[in-house]
This record gives C-alpha cells, sequence and structure tokens, in this order.
C-alpha cells in the first residue's frame, strides 16, 4: 500500500467515489421484460426527476417524471437485458442502479444529495452497488473532514505534527477501504456489480483482482460485448504488468538510426516518456540525470521515449537537460505508436526494467528511483 501524504491531499480536491462514474457494463439476457421503480424522495419541490439507459457509448434518457408533492414518482419501462441504469435530478446528483426485468424496485433518497443518501430495494445487483458506494461516501467525508482539521493547522508550529497524525489515520482508512474493495470484488466476481467497483482498486497493486474477475465474468457471460471490452482492457493491463516483460521498441533516434528496447538486454533500463514541451518532464529531467550519474557505472541505462513533433526542439532539450543517453522518437507526439503500446495518459512517464527486460517498477521519480535503482544494483 502506497503512503499517504495528507499534506499534499490537502491541495487537491478529493473527488466523489468513482463507482458514480466508473465505465458501466451490461450482460446479455433473454428473460421478460418490466421493471418499475418506485420511488420516495425529501426535500423535493416538484422538480423533474429523470431514468437514464447507460451503455457502452451513449447515455440514453428513457423516462421522467414530475416529483409529487409528497415526493413520490414512479418509473414502469421494458429491460431488454440486465444494464446499467442511472436515476438523477442533473448531471451531478445521481444514483446508480444495476437493474434486470421484472424487478419491482423502492428508491429512496435525499433530493439535495442522491449519491450520499440513496437506499434501493428489490432489486439485489443494485443493492450491492448501494453497499459500496454508501462506504465510499463515508470514507470521502472522514477524508474531507481531515483534511479541514488540517487546514486549521496550516503554518503553525503544530502543523508538522498534525500532519504526520493525519497521515496515518488517512493511510489506515484507506488500507481498511482498499481490504473492503477487493473483497467485495472477489465475493461478487459473478455479478456486474463488480465492474462498477473494480476501479476502485488500483490495477497497479490489484492486477491480480482484476484478473481473477475477469475471468470470473468471461465463464459466465463470453458473449457479453461489455465484459469482453473489460477483458480487452485486463488484457492491456496484464502486459504491462510488474513481472511481465515490457514491450519492445524500436525508434529511431535523432541521427536516423533504429534503436530496440529489447538491445539493452543485461542492464537494467529506464524507459522514461517524455517530451521538450512538457514543463514537469523538464522540471524531473535533473533527478533523472542524477540517477543515471549516480547508477550508470553499475549498469543502469536509460532510453528516452520522446512524444516529440518538432525535430529541432527535440534535440535542443536533450542538449539543453544534457541528457547523455539514447533516445529515440517517431515524432507522433500522442499519435506516437508507444502510446497505445503503453497505454500513456500523460508525461512524464517511466518504466523501469530488470536485466531481463522485465518490468520492476512505473512511474518512478526522484528519490523512488535512487531509491529502487539500490535495490536492483547494490
Amino acid at each position: 500500500m502506497n503512503n499517504f501524504n495528507f499534506r499534499k491531499i490537502f491541495m487537491k480536491k478529493i473527488g466523489f467515489p468513482l463507482v458514480l462514474i466508473s465505465i458501466l457494463f451490461i450482460a446479455c439476457s433473454n428473460k421478460p421484460q418490466g421493471t418499475t421503480i418506485n420511488g420516495k424522495l425529501t426535500n423535493s419541490n416538484g422538480e423533474k426527476v429523470y431514468l437514464d439507459e447507460l451503455s457502452t457509448a451513449t447515455i440514453v434518457t428513457k423516462d421522467s417524471a414530475t416529483i409529487a408533492k409528497d415526493g413520490s414518482f414512479k418509473f414502469n419501462f421494458k429491460v431488454p437485458e440486465i444494464g446499467f441504469y442511472r436515476v438523477r435530478l442533473s448531471e451531478r446528483n445521481f444514483a446508480l442502479l444495476l437493474l434486470d426485468s421484472l424487478e419491482n424496485v423502492d428508491f429512496t433518497a435525499d433530493v439535495k444529495n442522491f449519491a450520499g443518501s440513496y437506499k434501493v430495494k428489490g432489486s439485489s445487483n443494485s443493492e450491492k452497488i448501494a453497499e459500496a458506494n454508501a462506504l465510499l461516501q463515508r470514507n470521502y467525508f472522514i477524508g474531507d473532514s481531515l483534511k479541514k482539521v488540517f487546514a486549521q493547522y496550516q503554518g503553525t508550529s503544530k502543523m508538522d505534527s498534525v500532519g504526520r497524525a493525519l497521515d496515518m489515520m488517512y493511510g489506515a482508512l484507506k488500507q481498511k477501504e482498499a481490504v473492503y474493495l477487493k473483497n467485495f470484488v472477489r465475493n461478487n466476481a459473478t455479478s456486474l456489480a463488480a465492474l462498477a467497483v473494480i476501479d476502485q482498486l488500483s490495477s497497479e497493486s490489484e492486477l491480480d483482482t482484476y484478473i481473477f474477475l475477469d475471468k470470473s465474468l468471461m465463464a459466465k457471460y463470453p458473449n457479453s460485448p461489455y465484459v469482453r471490452m473489460f477483458h480487452t482492457r485486463v488484457s492491456e493491463m496484464n502486459k504491462l504488468g510488474i513481472g511481465s516483460v515490457a514491450p519492445d521498441i524500436t525508434l529511431a533516434t535523432p541521427e536516423g538510426q533504429n534503436v530496440s528496447l529489447s538491445s539493452f538486454r543485461g542492464k537494467v533500463v529506464l524507459v522514461d516518456f517524455w517530451a521538450s514541451w512538457c514543463r514537469p518532464c523538464r522540471a524531473e529531467n535533473p533527478n533523472v540525470v542524477k540517477a543515471y550519474n549516480a547508477f550508470h557505472a553499475k549498469g543502469f541505462e536509460i532510453l528516452g521515449v520522446s512524444l516529440d513533433k518538432d525535430k529541432a526542439a527535440w534535440q535542443k532539450a536533450i542538449a539543453d537537460d544534457r541528457l547523455s543517453w539514447t533516445h529515440i522518437s517517431d515524432l507522433g507526439m500522442w499519435n506516437s505508436s508507444v502510446v497505445k503500446l503503453y497505454n500513456i495518459t500523460g508525461i512524464p512517464f517511466s518504466v523501469l526494467l530488470d536485466k531481463e527486460g522485465k518490468i520492476v517498477a512505473k512511474g518512478l521519480r526522484g528519490a523512488e528511483l535512487e531509491s529502487e535503482l539500490q535495490k536492483l544494483l547494490p
């Protein structure tokens, strides 16, 4: 489990749990159609409530209703196959349901906060999601409270000691949450409800849980395009899992010579994805230079893979930052072949490989990189 730094967390806005906005999945069924949602809302004032069907590609509004004076509303609709839906007041105020045909669902919530208050009965899959969401919501508000406590001590002599205490509290909270979520996924591995929760787990440290869920769902829903989508995603993750051999790269140097990553076998290699136009990359370069100078003689190499488009700018950055290792690029920027191959969503991004070309770690920076190199090259 990663170490948590509450002082850094304080500087960021803690988002609502991704269980509410994760990629959603459905699976095929041939059951009869007809599902009802009986709603009862508090603090309503005649607003309109909507029922949306969530597919892999679109969100389609299936029905709408005006909330009655007593807070009630009702949806009756056909569910041709088990799938994800949301009951919403707005794009930011909604609750997620996983519905099958012939379900008679009771839905209650506070109009002011669907996500934090909703409860559901009559749909076992929706009840499972609501259970996980309730825990994530509680932890969100606990984290927010800790953030406010830290704010009170900013700039005081107690800031460091309070920060350390909050680090421990937040770390313990997230560790407990991770255990719960892992158990939830494994205990519900044949339910599509697990797909709404799995993204809360790190794909790095919990890749085995992703693989376990993938195998379970593929066994139960082998023809579902949505489960197959998850299967494709996990297969891509597995290519870059810790302990797997890194996909080979062959691109040209600034001088036009093709160089392959596989040619570095026998060395500990950092594959460093960067670009001249990337300010965080340029800010991190001195740390990479420091690590290279300290460990190069022991068998450490760096392969710089640039997402540049302008060759002159790329070459100038190499010279200006004194990056004296091998550099390659296809000058394709975000259309570069390496972006999809390594699932790159942002730079700087790095992958550290052992002498056999297997992935040891990803995304290391500064002292973290040097610490890992000390283990590999004592």
